[in-house]
């Protein structure tokens, strides 16, 4: 095979890195072969199929490689409409809002399906218009829902779970498939592959001049935060993470001084100056931070003046690793704190302990950190009681006295269930899902489960969150948000533009307090029977 298209399939605007280091592997390797990118996010809806039409007949690739980053199933945050009206759907007490809120749920889910239907037309239209171009797929959402898409898809694609750069080496030098994790439907029948070993990541870079010259859509990424990852893989058990699946719990790490030539080479070369480090955990234990220090000093060395960030357990951070990362430009956090129950976070196997989490947020307070942290939360998670609520509230009373409540943002999401993670396999076994269901398919039904919110504190919670929302202007921060989350015009866009309207009403504090009030004016808070022991019934209640 002498030349591939690479296919980044529509989804929320994000610099699509996966898609690059594949193309840059392939170059380093295989110079000879023509390569080009098409990022299909960047067309309005109307234009994809003739864009991609237009690209393939005037490229004529041997090999098409789609992307297919992202499926939202139904597990929002509540800057997401969606989540707010289920909310009203299922408990509002208004009678005008439940019928409201049915047909706006109606339009999301038409969008849910013609999304999926639509990026699946785009490999049929290439069997149909270019037959003899070799078709493959992969990426987040093909990996998670691999057994449910590969059916979909035109017969003979070869489909790649988790990383993709040996597998598609070996289709190129035309060798078989053996030791990778692949899937593969054939004459009615579906075939998988098991990786024998992951890929090594000691000479993955990036060459910046050939990227630009295959990559004619970069422009539109100058001044959006880009995508640079420092390793793969991840070792917790988190029960409702596909990272493990994905990536692999063996953690691999890309050189420093290759990670901060990528960064030197964007910085200089297209201007940029946000990045986001794309890894599952940028620190994944002890092991990992001789490679975090690097990177760090070298950012500094080097004089880049750069705002970053990436998904960061403040567990791990020690008092010299926050002083190099304000140093070296961090700017606002996630931080997936999930409770503030311990009990809860061991259950679902978080691997983490909240007195470690504070103490990294006073280490980055003393280091003189100036950013954001948004705190999310995943209220009414297996075994939650009232008693494991008011401590989640109360945890987001102790961060916010450590950095200042001014720069806190509590953000409310719930559980999404996954295919191929322990909460899915957990509630398969109680009968809370039954065997053999289709996770891309929500009903009303299906969504109230796969949201998973159970009784008998689903009413509670939903009740303080419709509460907070109907309040949304009343707790508005007026200043602009800055650093690697910023959706400010002078910087850049959130690269969820979802997540921000979340957090400019700071409607998660007015939830959580909202919630404590509710819980005390009760006679006292009472230890329910945990929800995930409950018959699998009483979910819908």
């Amino acid at each position: 095979m002498n030349s591939i298209l690479y296919v980044f399939l529509p989804c929320k605007k994000v610099y699509p890195i996966g898609v690059t280091y594949l193309a840059d592997f392939i170059h380093r390797r295989k110079p000879e072969v023509r390569q080009r990118i098409l990022d299909l996010s960047l067309y309005p809806e109307r234009a994809r199929a003739r864009v991609l039409r237009d690209a393939a007949s005037a490229f004529r690739p041997d090999l098409v490689c789609f992307s297919w980053r992202d499926i939202q199933i139904f597990s929002p945050h509540e800057g997401d409409a969606s989540l707010e009206h289920a909310f009203n759907f299922y408990f509002a007490s208004n009678p005008l809002k439940r019928i409201a809120a049915s047909v706006e749920g109606l339009k999301q889910l038409y969008r849910y399906y013609r999304h999926i239907h639509a990026n699946l037309s785009y490999p049929w239209l290439i069997r149909r218009e270019f037959p003899k171009a070799q078709i493959m797929i992969g990426g987040g959402a093909f990996t998670a829902f691999a057994d449910q898409l590969i059916e979909k898809l035109p017969e003979g694609t070869i489909g790649i779970l988790g990383e993709g750069e040996d597998a598609l080496l070996k289709v190129i030098e035309g060798h078989p498939l053996d030791g990778e994790r692949y899937i593969i439907r054939e004459n009615g029948r579906v075939a998988k592959g098991q990786q024998s070993r992951p890929a090594l990541l000691d000479a993955l870079t990036v060459d910046l001049p050939y990227l630009t010259s295959i990559f004619p859509q970069y422009t539109d990424y100058i001044g959006e935060a880009i995508g640079v990852q420092t390793k793969r893989g991840c070792p917790y058990d988190c029960a409702f993470c596909l990272y493990p699946y994905i990536e692999g719990k063996r953690v691999r790490y890309r050189p420093p001084e290759m990670v901060v030539r990528d960064i030197s080479q964007h910085y200089h070369q297209w201007g940029a100056r946000r990045f986001w480090f794309t890894d599952a955990q940028f620190i994944t234990g002890k092991e990992a931070y001789p490679q975090c220090t690097e990177i760090l000093e070298r950012i500094i060395k080097e004089q880049l003046e750069i705002e970053w960030s990436g998904y960061i357990r403040t567990s791990l951070i020690t008092p010299d690793l926050a002083k190099l990362m304000v140093r070296s430009g961090v700017g606002d956090l996630e931080v997936a704190i999930t409770s503030g129950s311990q009990e809860i976070l061991n259950n679902l196997h978080m691997g983490f302990k909240l007195e470690r989490l504070y103490d990294g947020c006073r280490y980055l307070a003393e280091a003189g950190f100036r950013g954001k942290v948004i705190l999310n939360y995943s209220l009414n998670s297996p075994q939650e009681t009232e008693e494991t609520l008011l401590q989640s509230i109360e945890s987001y009373k102790v961060v916010a006295s450590i950095l200042g409540e001014d720069r806190v943002f509590p953000l409310m999401f719930f559980l999404g269930i996954q295919p191929n993670t322990d909460l899915e396999h957990r509630l398969l076994e109680e009968g809370y899902l039954s065997a053999g269901y289709n996770p891309l398919m929500l009903t009303p039904t299906s969504i109230r489960k796969l949201l998973y919110n159970p009784a008998p504190l689903n009413k509670l919670i939903a009740k303080a969150c419709l509460a907070a929302w109907e309040r949304k202007h009343g707790s508005r921060d007026p200043r602009a948000w800055t650093g690697s989350l910023s959706q400010a015009q002078s910087t850049a866009k959130y690269a969820d533009g979802n997540l921000i309207r979340g957090i400019e009403g700071n409607s998660g504090r007015d939830a959580l307090l909202t919630l404590e009030e509710i819980l005390r004016s009760r006679k006292s808070p009472q230890s329910t029977t945990p929800s995930e022991k409950k018959p699998a019934m009483t979910s819908a209640g």
